[in-house]
């Protein structure tokens, strides 16, 4: 079992970039990792079988990179 604080640090070390302590980045790709799991879930709920790779590309790409273009203005360069 992973406790909260350590739950904090391996979370940063995966999502953020090496030496940063932003914590407000840190719930922002949560959050976008949020929205994307919701959005591929709800798409695929009522299918009846799986698509392929390339028909998840086409029914995916557009609306991933939509989900992303916020995070892009709050992110420091």
């Amino acid at each position: 079992m992973v406790r909260e604080g350590e739950l904090v640090e391996i979370l940063k070390i995966r999502a953020l970039p090496e030496g940063s302590n932003d914590h407000g980045a840190l719930i922002e790709f949560l959050k976008l990792y949020r929205d994307a799991v919701q959005l591929v879930v709800n798409r695929l709920w009522n299918l009846d079988g799986f698509p392929s790779i390339s028909t998840l590309h086409r029914m995916f790409y557009s609306k991933l990179r939509e989900l992303k273009k916020p995070l892009r203005s709050t992110v420091r360069e």
